[in-house]
């Protein structure tokens, strides 16, 4: 694919290497305990195949951000990555993409998207692109006011959103403000799914697990299993790296 370079060279450029960090990957997350095996090849199964998602927590520093990007490894090949920018949404247009905003918020700083960027960004859905991002905010109800109440966004574009993703601190989010204390395990708290047309669906709580209504591909979950599996062997961690080697998996599959 000609832009298979590109979305490796987005992936590294979210990494940091003049501090030598990189940005962790699925793989990271299922070592701190964010994710367990059966869960994260549940998300692959969704995401390798095309589903939108929105990842979400109220305070900033739990992790939403660095789990939206850990998931953006195993999006679709022939798509490629653009970053959604205020004044620019609306001009995207073309081949189905992977759209990709840094945050939906009324906050700074000015690549984030609210008003009428918002909702350029959500109209893209209708166009076949897939849409990612993430919000501050705790659940389904919340996310729901900021984008359809506040925004106005029309519900059926609210809906192409398949999975709604919210991420909290082990034993609930603090109070308010940045969350500090990069010891406390961040886990995945609520999930809703939306088949694109139907109402979202709880079909996730750490208590239950993934509920019966999840939706489920066996064959496909157990060959995503055994690559993270395989790949929690080896010694790469970086996004654009578990990319490339789940890209490969997928053509040998062919």
């Amino acid at each position: 694919m000609e832009h298979t370079q590109h979305n490796e060279e987005l992936l590294k450029g979210l990494s940091n290497p003049k501090r030598e960090e990189h940005a962790r990957s699925l793989l990271d997350l299922i070592e701190l305990r964010t994710f367990d095996l059966d869960l994260a090849a549940w998300f692959v199964s969704l995401v390798s195949r095309g589903a939108s998602y929105i990842t979400g927590s109220g305070p900033g520093g739990v992790g939403k951000t660095t789990t939206m990007r850990s998931l953006l490894s195993f999006v679709p090949e022939d798509l490629r990555f653009t970053i959604a920018l205020p004044g620019e949404v609306s001009a995207i247009g073309g081949a189905p993409q992977c759209v990709i905003s840094n945050e939906l918020s009324d906050h700074p700083p000015p690549t984030y998207l609210w008003g009428q960027n918002l909702r350029d960004f959500f109209a893209l859905s209708e166009q076949g692109h897939l849409l990612v991002g993430n919000a501050h905010a705790d659940d389904l109800k919340e996310v729901h006011g900021q984008i359809v109440e506040t925004n106005h966004v029309p519900e059926s574009q609210f809906r192409r959103i398949n999975l709604f993703v919210f991420i909290c601190l082990e034993g609930g989010n603090p109070p308010g403000g940045r969350v500090k204390d990069t010891t406390t395990r961040r886990v995945i708290n609520r999930i809703f799914y939306s088949d694109g047309v139907s109402e979202h669906a709880s079909v996730y709580t750490p208590e239950t697990g993934l509920t019966p209504d999840a939706p489920h591909d066996p064959e496909h979950e157990k060959s995503c299993r055994a690559f993270l599996e395989e790949a929690l062997k080896g010694p790469e961690r970086t996004l654009e790296g578990v990319r490339h080697r789940f890209q490969e998996l997928k053509k040998q599959q062919r």
